[in-house]
């Protein structure tokens, strides 16, 4: 079995049916990338993984924990349904930080409040009973990571100081504070110019490097089959076509990848 399983998977908006029986695997330190026209169902897909959206039916299976059962999402707690969240990381392609407070601030936020609620319940986190204690073990994680995406020397920089390719490293630090199973990245360089596109995808590179398990939704195709184990194409809200990246780029068997990726490579 994979390490990332989502079946049958389907949400809707009133009459729009946005994701129609979305299914695929992806085993543990693979890439996957989703690629497709606008409005074909891609970031809704990973909302739905997060959490920022609740499908409305399907199944999606981490290692050997079901996350989310449609038939039986009713019956969750809501501390079920935040602990499930973690699970997944989500990289905003318009970066999402928190302007009044600094970048180490921005990146220790979540695991603080993660961590105060471990103590409540648990009585400790990460070994620890205090959150004197746990405070100082997510500095210095936030400390690592931003070392790991070479924005150490800005850690008490506020976001608005920051270049818009510094901004997103940032945000990749933070969704990787909460040690996410899958990190999800919705068209990471969309927001930026081409001059800063590099320093992103030269992180995410290294994230895979690491054996990172990812879901990236972007338009750089390039890019996409040179770091990619697997490749979907979205297309008004089914799977068209998947694959490996020589399949689905190099060879597609379906005319809407092919119209699409023709499209791409002569604009």
């Amino acid at each position: 079995m994979s390490y990332l399983n989502v079946e049958n998977l389907k949400k809707s908006f009133g009459r729009n049916e946005v994701l129609k029986n979305i299914s695929f695997s992806l085993d543990k330190g693979e890439v996957l990338s989703i690629i497709g026209s606008s409005g074909s169902g891609k970031t809704t897909l990973l909302r739905c993984l997060n959490f920022l959206e609740r499908a409305d039916s399907g199944k999606i299976t981490v290692g050997d924990k079901v996350v989310f059962d449609g038939a039986d999402e009713k019956n969750k707690s809501e501390a079920e349904i935040r602990k499930n969240r973690l699970r997944f990381g989500l990289v905003f392609q318009s970066f999402n930080l928190f302007p009044q407070y600094k970048v180490i601030n921005n990146i220790t936020l979540a695991p603080t409040l993660a961590a105060k609620e471990q103590l409540k319940t648990n009585g400790e986190y990460m070994g620890v009973k205090s959150l004197k204690e746990a405070q100082q073990l997510i500095n210095q994680n936030a400390e690592m990571l931003l070392e790991k995406v070479n924005l150490l020397e800005k850690k008490d920089e506020y976001p608005c100081n920051l270049s818009g390719g510094q901004k997103q490293r940032v945000a990749i630090a933070r969704a990787l504070a909460l040690n996410p199973d899958v990190l999800c990245f919705d068209e990471p360089t969309s927001a930026l110019d081409p001059e800063l596109t590099g320093e992103v995808l030269n992180v995410i590179r290294e994230l895979k490097d690491a054996d990172s398990t990812m879901i990236v939704v972007t338009h750089e195709i390039d890019f996409a089959k040179n770091v990619s184990d697997k490749i979907i194409f979205m297309d008004e809200g089914v799977i068209a076509e998947q694959g490996s990246p020589e399949k689905v780029i190099d060879n597609p068997s379906n005319e809407r990848v092919k119209a699409f990726l023709s499209k791409v490579k002569n604009s």
